[in-house]
Parts: structure tokens; C-alpha cells; sequence
């Protein structure tokens, strides 16, 4: 077990040295857009929405690494119950080893994006000696944690290591595969409101800019705490 999830950590490594050099660039770059665009909103030079908000939520997001990781624990999870039945469907088993490359894939994408935002805000904590940017760091780590570690799991349940390989196991992912998509599909992954958040409440610029925005989501609170340190 301890060897599958080694294994499986260094196949993300590979990717993420891959693609540090130009997604952890990138999401330095959109670090500091997003500071520079909130100081020209401000001043009205630049009213409307900037690209690097939305690149900012994109990539800091559930949503397209969820729609896989739920595809490939679905399938995988499926294949391996169904396999137990003594029954093979190769064309099956070759699209959860195809969806664990795409996994990989996108899981290294994100997580090198969000080394470079880290990285800016870590910066603009020491410019400005404010802590704000340092707690964005903080919580961008453990969005990535989370990210890992679906990543792994999934990967483990892709690859039957044990005890995934046992069909009462999967069919144990399958249900909880069935019971995240119920939640996604019912409840979306967006919460109703954010105004609650004492990143609003503490800085009344930053609830005008997100409202004015209606980026009802979390990674917008997120991103108020950096502004609010301005």
C-alpha cells in the first residue's frame, strides 16, 4: 500500500516539474494582475471584469477536477465490482487508465498554477508586512492538500491497489462516486452567500468589488483577504 501511494505521488511529481516552469509563472503573473486590476477599479481606470479574476476562479475550482475525479472513482470503482463478477470489459478498463493520465494531468496544472499565486502573495505579505497574503498562502496549501489527495485516492481506486481491490471496497467508492454527483448536481458547489465572511465585513471595498462582481463563491472571500491587506 505504502508503495502504490509512493508510486502514485511521484507520477504527480513528474507532471508538476513538467509544468511549474510555465503554469507556476502564470499564476505569479495573475497574483499580481488581480492586485494591480482591484487598485484600478478603484480609481475607475478599469471597470469591468479582468481576465485574471476569471483565470483566478478557473483554475482555483473544484468543478473540472471534480467532474474527473468522480468519473474516474465512478468507472473504476464499477469496473473492479464488476470484475469480481467474473465478467471483463478491456474497452472500460483502458478508459480509467486514459482518466488517470487526464487526472494527473489536471491535478499537476492546478496545483503548479497555485505555487506561483502562493508565491505572489507570500511576496506581497513581505512588501506590504502584512499577514494577509501570507493566510492566502495557507489557504491555497490546503486547497491543494485537498486536491492530492482525491488525486490519490482515486488513483489508488484506478489502479485496485489494495484493499481497492476488493469488490466490497468499490462498490463502498461507487456509492460515494453516486452520492457526490447527487450533491453536485443538486446542490451545485456554489454557496448561496458569502456576506457572512469577516473578509467583507472587515473591508467594505472588498464586499463592493465582489458584489459588483457576484462571484458567489469561495476562492472571492479567498482573494479578499489578500485585497484586504492593501
Amino acid at each position: 500500500m505504502n508503495q502504490e501511494i509512493k508510486s502514485v505521488v511521484l507520477s504527480l511529481g513528474k507532471e508538476i516539474k513538467k509544468d511549474l516552469p510555465f503554469f507556476g509563472i502564470c499564476g505569479f503573473l495573475v497574483g499580481w494582475l488581480m492586485i494591480v486590476q482591484f487598485r484600478l477599479k478603484e480609481t475607475g481606470v478599469a471597470p469591468k471584469d479582468s481576465w485574471a479574476d476569471a483565470l483566478f476562479s478557473d483554475f482555483v475550482s473544484f468543478n473540472a477536477f471534480g467532474l474527473v475525479f468522480v468519473g474516474l472513482l465512478g468507472i473504476a470503482s464499477f469496473v473492479t465490482c464488476i470484475n469480481a463478477c467474473g465478467c471483463r470489459f478491456p474497452k472500460l478498463e483502458s478508459m480509467v487508465a486514459h482518466l488517470e493520465v487526464r487526472l494527473t494531468q489536471l491535478a499537476s496544472s492546478i496545483i503548479s498554477f497555485t505555487i506561483g499565486l502562493s508565491c505572489c502573495s507570500v511576496a506581497h505579505a513581505f512588501f506590504t508586512v502584512s499577514a494577509k497574503g501570507g493566510l492566502l498562502a495557507l489557504l491555497i496549501v490546503l486547497f491543494d492538500g485537498l486536491i492530492v489527495s482525491g488525486f490519490v485516492s482515486a488513483s489508488l481506486t484506478a489502479r485496485r491497489s489494495p484493499p481497492f481491490d476488493k469488490w466490497f471496497v468499490a462498490l463502498g467508492m461507487l456509492g460515494i462516486a453516486l452520492v457526490l454527483v447527487a450533491c453536485f448536481v443538486f446542490y451545485g458547489t456554489k454557496p448561496e452567500k458569502v456576506a457572512h465572511l469577516p473578509a467583507e465585513r472587515d473591508n467594505p471595498q472588498v464586499e463592493a468589488y465582489i458584489n459588483s462582481h457576484k462571484l458567489q463563491t469561495w476562492n472571492s472571500v479567498v482573494f479578499g483577504s489578500i485585497v484586504n491587506g492593501l
